[in-house]
């Protein structure tokens, strides 16, 4: 487990955190030298190897920005801002396997906007708002899709070379 960020008890937006493992029941810390602004009200995703952090609000101001935590190398990697959704806190965010999609939260109003994150690319591409449900904040979502879109092209390439397979036998139906 990563924790980071947030505020405490006298109100202190924070930029520190640790890493919890249960197999020896002990904290290190993370590395603060290249770490995000100090932030509460965030998201953070796990990709596998990284915890991507992005969004919030620092007591002042919504933030706009993110960052890669790499717990191997204890260190942090600033997420590219070009193209990136407006600021937002309450936000949500979800990994696909592939990409990080955030959406909704409030930043000067409700937000019914988000992006996804391609953390290979360091780049943002905005998502639809066609049909998107209305503006909201402090809401919840899951991903419910495929782990990424590899395994929904090769479910349909599996299905294509069975029905060919089928096709191609001699016919036996009787």
């Amino acid at each position: 487990m990563i924790v980071w960020g947030g505020d405490n008890v006298n109100f202190d937006v924070l930029n520190t955190g640790g890493t919890y493992d249960p197999g020896t029941n002990s904290w290190l810390p993370t590395n603060t030298a290249t770490a995000p602004s100090a932030r509460y009200l965030h998201t953070a995703i796990w990709t596998g190897n990284e915890m991507i952090v992005w969004g919030g609000a620092d007591g002042r101001n919504v933030l706009g920005d993110g960052a890669r935590y790499n717990e191997s190398t204890d260190s942090w990697t600033a997420t590219s801002t070009a193209n990136a959704p407006d600021g937002r806190q309450n936000h949500t965010a979800v990994w696909t396997g592939s990409e990080m999609i955030v959406w909704g939260g409030s930043g000067g109003g409700e937000l019914n906007t988000g992006g996804k994150y391609n953390p290979e690319a360091d780049t943002w591409t905005n998502t639809s708002t066609i049909n998107a449900p209305g503006a909201r904040h402090s809401h919840t979502a899951v991903w419910n899709r495929p782990r990424n879109d590899c395994l929904g092209r090769r479910a349909r390439i599996l299905r294509q070379r069975r029905w060919i397979l089928r096709a191609r036998r001699p016919n036996t139906d009787t």
